[in-house]
């Protein structure tokens, strides 16, 4: 039987049925859930700190939890197993994996996956994936973040933060020589330290050297940025373009060249160095952890209740409609596994 865990806090929910985060049991949530205080424990653990950097299911299930919990929250639940009665949130690939079940109102949280048809209703992270039934809303930012210190000057040192693979055109080794014929240093650290901004003077977030909108992803690597008081050079990515504006709190590049260019226009440009940081200071207030904790209740309470109340409703015709699209859904994963596997043996032959 899973462990289920309910926070006691003080201020209730007004949802139809109790909130309950569903997560895979990975390493770190545990030791965050005992600690209580969620910052704390990221301080004092770095391979609990890593953990959440990570892993998307830790950051978007159990992190809400221990957020909403610090809030002030109390009914909420935690637990590595969906019920009926519940409002059962969950990470996209943690409910393939499932699998459609009758009787329970699943709601999907999508991040970086494909869309799970039969959900009752999705989460999406880039305003791209919108639909009649599904809401935004923002990765928490990363945890504990160092600012860029403050006795630096001067443009010497590119940081790009996260997963390098299918996150980074061209890979580490394209920038570090782009860089290097310009004397400037590319730092790429490891997930313990993606918070540490202290030793960067401008951040890179992009993804592809063309114009792709890459519509699955977020803007956390610029809103990151905003907060660590650096300047941010992103790519086309269309999360980035929601939430900012090219030119105003940070720059665009869509090519190596473009890239350089921008770097060139900082270390010409004090006054426009310290716009972009300013700008970008006064965005990031949008986002901090009790903007986007308001941002739950606001979800969880209005658009997730009214179609809680709508499937509660319509029992029979929901169920009729949930196992249809889960048996679309999986001809269709079905036939993307043969098509994988197709091309596997041809390329291997």
């Amino acid at each position: 039987m899973a462990e289920t865990i309910i926070s006691s806090g003080s201020r209730r929910l007004s949802t139809p049925a109790p909130v309950r985060f569903v997560h895979n049991g990975r390493f770190g949530a545990q030791a965050a859930v005992e600690a209580k205080d969620f910052e704390a424990i990221l301080a004092r653990e770095p391979e609990v700190l890593r953990a959440f950097a990570e892993n998307g299911d830790l950051c978007w299930t159990v992190q809400t939890f221990c957020r909403l919990r610090e809030a002030g929250y109390g009914g909420i639940e935690l637990s590595t197993e969906a019920v009926p009665g519940r409002i059962n949130l969950s990470k996209a690939k943690t409910l393939s994996r499932r699998g459609w079940r009758p009787g329970i109102f699943d709601v999907s949280i999508q991040a970086d996956y494909p869309r799970v048809a039969w959900a009752r209703f999705h989460l999406q992270q880039n305003r791209d994936l919108l639909g009649h039934d599904a809401h935004v809303v923002p990765l928490w930012p990363q945890a504990r973040i160092i600012p860029r210190d403050a006795g630096r000057s001067g443009i010497s040192r590119i940081g790009f933060f996260g997963k390098i693979d299918g996150n980074l055109a061209g890979g580490d080794e394209t920038w570090r020589a782009l860089l290097a014929e310009r004397g400037l240093e590319f730092y790429a650290p490891q997930a313990d330290r993606w918070h540490d901004f202290s030793k960067i003077d401008v951040a890179v977030g992009i993804r592809s050297f063309d114009t792709r909108r890459h519509s699955r992803k977020p803007a956390n690597k610029l809103i990151n940025a905003w907060m660590a008081g650096v300047p941010f050079i992103g790519g086309n990515d269309s999360a980035f373009m929601q939430i900012g504006t090219p030119g105003e709190n940070y720059l665009q590049a869509a090519t190596p060249g473009e890239v350089i260019e921008q770097i060139c226009r900082l270390q010409a440009d004090p006054h426009l160095y310290d716009q972009l940081v300013r700008a970008g200071a006064a965005e990031a207030e949008a986002f901090t952890v009790p903007r986007i904790a308001d941002h739950w209740v606001d979800v969880l309470e209005g658009p997730i209740s009214a179609r809680y109340l709508e499937w509660e409703a319509h029992a029979a015709r929901e169920k009729v409609r949930s196992r249809l699209l889960s048996l679309a859904q999986g001809g269709v994963d079905l036939a993307k596994a043969a098509g994988r596997k197709l091309l596997r043996r041809e390329y291997e032959a």
